[in-house]
């Protein structure tokens, strides 16, 4: 069940690592990073990024990364990143989806700090792209 409390604590810790967020205080059901910073070998040194946390969050890792369209990385378009996809909600607001999920998420529930959180997952799915 989401936690909104937690929820809005774990994505203005976000907030301090890549500024400017857009998010919903009454239903942060999702939340858009403004300016994400992307790995080298991209054809853009940043882009709109929004996750779409899912119903259980924070019990359950974000649910789907949404990226800008239009990116490519290397000359190359990633398998994983998808200009359209039926189904999915933000694809329709003109982001990509990008395949990515959260394997292991353990959050602790008494400390957003002291387990998997927002920041946790947003790193990981940096990597994913970096190493893509």
């Amino acid at each position: 069940m989401r936690n909104p409390v937690r929820t809005i604590a774990e994505i203005r810790l976000l907030s301090t690592h890549f500024g400017e967020l857009d998010f919903s205080e009454v239903n942060p059901s999702s939340v858009e990073i403004c300016h994400f910073p992307l790995p080298k070998g991209y054809n853009r040194a940043e882009c709109r990024v929004v996750i779409d946390l899912g119903p259980e969050y924070p019990e359950l890792p974000p649910q789907d990364f949404y990226l800008d369209r239009g990116l490519h990385k290397h000359g190359q378009v990633s398998s994983h990143y998808f200009n359209k996809f039926d189904g999915k909600r933000y694809c329709n607001d003109g982001y990509a989806w990008y395949s990515f999920h959260v394997k292991k998420w353990h959050p602790n529930p008494h400390s957003m700090l002291g387990g998997d959180n927002l920041l946790s997952a947003v790193n990981a799915f940096y990597n994913a792209l970096k190493t893509d």
